[in-house]
């Protein structure tokens, strides 16, 4: 998906945007720093996902393993509460921390990572 895509797909969910930020690879497509990622994940607040949880079905035979319901193929969402939420306003959406992003990648060291942990390293020394 590219950034046209995640932003139509935000678009037509309309949450309120105090109540969710956009996590990993569509936060770094959002901020300009990649071109597409798979899917778009989402961290809700615990408010959000009960006015959400009937009219998506969201029962705990929708999570996965990491902890994230699966909406459909192009959205995942974990909850959390507002108060622990690691995000940063960029435009009009909240995205993940890119910092954060960073550990987590660095820490799973997935090879699917490899390119992004490079990008954000590049990227945060260059707003330095």
């Amino acid at each position: 998906m590219k950034k046209d895509d995640f932003l139509n797909l935000l678009e037509y969910l309309n949450f309120p945007k105090d109540e969710y930020y956009v996590l990993s690879g569509a936060s770094l497509v959002l901020r300009g720093i990649k071109e597409e990622a798979n899917d778009l994940d989402l961290c809700i607040s615990e408010e959000l996902f009960n006015k959400i949880k009937s009219k998506y079905n969201l029962t705990s035979e929708k999570k996965n393993e990491c902890g994230f319901y699966r909406i459909n193929d192009n959205l995942e969402i974990v909850v959390n509460k507002k108060n622990q939420f690691k995000m940063e306003k960029c435009e009009k959406y909240n995205l993940e921390d890119l910092n954060t992003i960073l550990e987590f990648k660095t820490k799973r060291n997935k090879p699917k990572d490899i390119k992004d942990i490079e990008i954000i390293k590049k990227y945060l020394k260059a707003k330095s």
